[in-house]
């Protein structure tokens, strides 16, 4: 058999009872988490205009539009939900590679709610789902093509993965098992998707600003693909049943250097990778400012700081804030503050709670904000002798009343609890629903295996409680 069909036959075969009780718990966390994420990109600009062309694709009513009573078709459902939950950048990561939840979890979610798939079935197919992610990702051998020059520096420098397009087979897969396709059937719809994947352009973006909506990748648009592909190969609509094998497989067709396809089914079923790998944002922005934003937020709040306490603060930071979109301080949209250093250094400063007002235009408008980034300066593990430099330097006051903090490693509560994750849900769905219906949606997910038809999910979003 091919890599391919492999992947199909675990697909259909692997069952809710199979899954590890760690896989299943992760499962459930990934999925609140991510449902919060798109509920709190709603009122953005990206989300809003999601939503908006969903409407006018429109199609018969198979799936929810997120936050409304509205129904539109499965494609135009998970473009909207692909949308939303990418729209702040406030989705966990995952390694590799990093943005996988909004290219694989949308689909699934339209085709399982049209299909009144168990809630056991979706924690299989989002556990799939995202390890296959995983493993498709880390058998991919990205060479130099990808890296992306720093002439300043004389050098190049090589990103985590030079595309999301890879993802494609994830979503595909999943949402084909909970559509009912059979192995054969979910080959064809990971062989129709692969072909339809886009290109490879992360590495255009990281060094183009003012950023665009479409960030890295529309993740509207992969979803929707995704669910077109399961579509098809329902109808008998054949695709290449071998597309990630051979000389001339998808890993040649991405650009890649090679590929290793022991990575995709070594253990595939037994060793379930990606429960391990996920780290879960605090702040809504780039991964890579995570740690840092962390470490300012303690110091700000451990010494009662204000912005005009601080003299200066200086952040040390890996290699991608060499990179344009993440020194921009001219911001145009929202998806600029996703990216720009010295501004999100500056709304933690002046203690802006994390989650969808970080990113409203009020908060881009403020003149304090925008002021205080000229007290930020960056460097990166690139300058130097840093070596010896803290994390984060915070220097307040002057003269003899000079005082220097710093930080530096991991911060404290790098390992996001229950607790965290709820917390940080009600923060990005307290706009649409009160403290009553906000819990309902909590315990219902962590007690999603018993869920008999997870349709009946969607009313929980816009019932009663409803503000």
């Amino acid at each position: 058999m091919s890599i391919t069909s492999d992947v199909a036959e675990f697909v259909k075969n692997v069952h809710y009872n199979d899954l590890p009780s760690r896989v299943v718990q992760e499962t459930k966390r990934l999925f609140l988490d991510s449902m919060g994420c798109a509920f709190g990109g709603i009122k953005t600009q990206k989300g809003e205009i999601a939503m908006q062309l969903a409407r006018s694709l429109g199609g018969p009513a198979e799936a929810s539009l997120l936050g409304t009573r509205e129904k539109v078709s499965a494609a135009s459902s998970a473009f909207a939900t692909g949308e939303l939950l990418n729209a702040l950048d406030y989705e966990a990561l995952l390694s590799p590679p990093d943005h996988a939840t909004p290219y694989v979890m949308a689909a699934p979610l339209a085709l399982g709610e049209m299909n009144k798939a168990s809630g056991s079935e979706l924690i299989v197919a989002l556990a799939v789902a995202h390890e296959l992610a995983t493993r498709i990702g880390s058998s991919l051998v990205f060479g130099n093509r990808f890296a992306v020059e720093l002439p300043e520096r004389g050098m190049a420098m090589s990103l985590p993965t030079p595309g999301y397009g890879l993802c494609t087979f994830a979503g595909a897969a999943a949402a084909g098992r909970l559509a009912g396709l059979n192995v054969e059937k979910i080959a064809h719809a990971m062989g129709i998707a692969g072909y339809s994947a886009p290109v490879p352009m992360l590495m255009k973006f990281a060094t183009t600003t003012p950023a665009s909506m479409a960030k890295y990748l529309s993740a509207g648009i992969l979803s929707q693909t995704q669910v077109t592909a399961v579509l098809l190969a329902d109808m008998g609509y054949t695709g290449d049943t071998e597309v990630l094998d051979g000389n001339y497989g998808f890993w040649r067709a991405f650009g890649c250097d090679g590929w290793r396809p022991e990575y995709v089914t070594g253990g595939l079923g037994t060793k379930w990778l990606f429960p391990e790998r996920i780290f879960y944002k605090t702040f809504p922005c780039c991964g890579a400012m995570q740690n840092s934003l962390a470490h300012v937020h303690a110091i700000v709040t451990e010494h009662d700081l204000r912005p005009g306490d601080i003299a200066g603060m200086t952040v040390r930071l890996n290699a991608l804030a060499e990179l344009p979109a993440w020194r921009m301080t001219s911001l145009s949209t929202h998806i600029d503050v996703q990216f720009s250093v010295p501004f999100v250094l500056s709304l933690v400063t002046h203690r802006i709670e994390p989650g969808p007002s970080w990113q409203a235009p009020e908060t881009m408008k403020d003149e304090g904000i925008i002021q205080f980034m000229e007290k930020v300066t960056v460097i990166t593990d690139l300058d130097d002798d840093v070596s010896h430099r803290p994390d984060v330097e915070i220097t307040v006051g002057t003269g003899t009343a000079r005082k220097v903090y710093e930080k530096r490693g991991l911060a404290p509560g790098h390992a996001t609890t229950d607790t965290d994750l709820s917390e940080k849900f009600k923060g990005n769905i307290s706009a649409f629903l009160n403290e009553a219906g906000i819990q309902k949606i909590v315990d219902v997910i962590q007690n999603l295996e018993h869920c008999s038809d997870m349709a009946q999910l969607f009313p929980l979003w816009t019932d009663g409680t409803s503000l």
